[in-house]
């Protein structure tokens, strides 16, 4: 009875140690990094964002092992911002325009933030849908960030305004295509 017990508080332990996430990626491709930012671009709202990415047939998963949101003190508009949401999402480079396209649901932080205040986060994941025969060499992964003027006099357009953080243009592009010379070098 008793090595009875003790074998079932061993398999008991053993399931609820192991990670959920380690058991679901089981045989699938390892997560490649990935380190997008808008530090010191001309947006009001900046980002840094750092993690993993990994494609599967239906999907791009993003892990965001560690993620900053920062408010520019070089911006004309010095008053408060609320930072509503983050989207990540896949840029259509094939498209006219500024176009978002394959987006994850919206995660609403609802931040009130000054000039020189940043916005820590981490361990977040987001899960941008595909169809299997997307062409991701024409995409870049992109991050939305909705906010609102704050302190600003009303406007006709309203307070609402977006800011942007993106990868570089051949994110998704394989290795053996840039040494092959057939696509250009990844950036920096």
């Amino acid at each position: 009875m008793k090595m009875n017990w003790t074998l079932r508080l061993i398999f008991a332990s053993l399931l609820l140690g192991m990670s959920p996430s380690y058991g679901q990626s089981a045989g699938e491709p390892e997560g490649k990094p990935f380190h997008i930012t808008s530090r010191g671009s001309a947006y009001g709202v900046q980002g840094k964002f750092e993690g993993t990415y990994r494609t599967t047939d239906s999907s791009v998963e993003i892990h965001v092992s560690k993620g900053t949101l920062y408010v520019s003190e070089h911006c004309p508009y010095q008053g408060r911002r609320r930072i509503n949401y983050i989207k990540f999402g896949l840029w259509n480079d094939g498209a006219s325009g500024w176009k978002i396209e394959n987006s994850a649901p919206p995660l609403y932080l609802y931040a009130v933030m000054n000039p020189r205040e940043e916005h820590p986060m981490s361990d977040l994941y987001f899960s941008l849908p595909k169809e299997s025969a997307l062409d991701l060499s024409k995409r870049w992964l992109v991050v939305e960030i909705q906010e609102d003027a704050l302190d600003a006099p009303p406007l006709e357009g309203g307070r609402k305004g977006y800011a942007f953080v993106h990868s570089c243009t051949d994110i998704f592009v394989k290795r053996e295509l840039v040494a092959t010379g057939k696509t250009k070098p990844q950036c920096k």
